[in-house]
């Protein structure tokens, strides 16, 4: 497999760092990127299982159970987000274990399918269960982000767009090298055998469910993390918001646009479409921007079915 060469993605990397500080009152579009980099980790989670070649359309459930989890500790325990957060991501887990155990002999279309339906089983639950977290009407005044302290100086990361995005694309980085880590390892290699040919991976010997699993473990958590920070981000939490047809096809578009077998492949696809959609579609067309998404599958899927990462510059072959 080929990697992008180090050169171009520290360039990418210091842009994405030093544009704020040229533009410090460039408040929307810092808030715009904010979400960018929450909805491209989303996308690398997404991609974390994809790499077994499993196509998922329920991942909006880890996100939601992720937010909910987060909302419902910080709203009847009063704890702090910094500690909320982390812990929430744990319930996107707990429900990714039952979906390993139920979908196990589960493979393409009816994966996919199955999938979409198990979206449905906290969304029911939670929007439901009105004595415990307020159904429909969801959950308002949480807790934002807490300020920091670096160096001296006060950060308040719930109220200051520049601040917030900046840990946000700190989030991003860290799924960015997980993604590598995981990419680049002997585990990375089990993977791809799995998505190119499971039946010669068992034949050597990989246990194709249990490596999917522990994929599919792993991708819950990161999906369940940007949940927990989006609902904190926000100050509320709803059914409707975070359990979403939505939440689920965009890490899709991201990946199939940008190149799902690329390391830089989500990333690229969050940071071309959805500024595009949000600066640039939204005010011209209010009612149908997101028809943009569609559009993009189909081109994709005519003209560079590997994703314009494709068409990076690449390092030499690695291990």
């Amino acid at each position: 497999m080929r990697f992008p060469k180090p050169l171009p993605a520290a360039a990418g990397v210091l842009l994405l760092v030093l544009w704020p500080l040229i533009f410090p009152d460039a408040a929307h579009i810092q808030q715009v990127l904010g979400i960018t980099c929450l909805y491209a980790t989303l996308a690398l989670a997404w991609n974390l299982y994809a790499l077994t070649g499993a196509i998922s359309l329920g991942h909006a459930a880890f996100f939601g159970l992720g937010a909910y989890a987060s909302a419902l500790l910080n709203h009847y325990y009063h704890w702090s987000p910094l500690l909320t957060i982390p812990l929430g991501a744990l319930a996107a887990v707990v429900f990714a274990v039952f979906w390993a155990m139920g979908f196990r002999r589960l493979r393409g279309v009816y994966l996919g399918l199955a999938s979409l339906a198990a979206l449905e089983i906290p969304k029911t639950i939670v929007d439901n269960w009105d004595r415990f977290t307020y159904g429909s009407m969801g959950i308002m005044g949480l807790d934002r982000l807490p300020s920091a302290t670096l160096g001296g100086l006060q950060v308040d990361l719930g109220m200051d767009l520049q601040a917030q995005y900046y840990l946000l694309l700190g989030i991003m980085l860290l799924a960015v090298l997980l993604n590598l880590k995981s990419i680049r390892s002997r585990w990375g290699w089990t993977l791809r055998a799995i998505r190119e040919n499971e039946t010669a991976a068992a034949a050597l010997g990989i246990a194709s469910n249990r490596e999917r699993a522990k994929a599919l473990l792993l991708s819950s958590y990161l999906a369940g993390l940007a949940g927990a920070l989006y609902a904190h981000i926000l100050g509320l939490v709803e059914p409707g918001l975070v359990f979403n047809l939505h939440l689920s096809v965009l890490p899709l578009v991201f990946c199939i646009f940008g190149g799902s077998t690329k390391v830089w492949g989500p990333v690229l696809g969050a940071f071309i479409l959805y500024p595009l959609e949000q600066l640039c579609l939204l005010p011209l067309f209010p009612m149908g921007h997101s028809a943009v998404y569609g559009l993009v599958i189909i081109l994709t899927i005519f003209f560079f079915p590997q994703g314009i990462a494709a068409w990076l510059p690449r390092a030499p072959k690695s291990a």
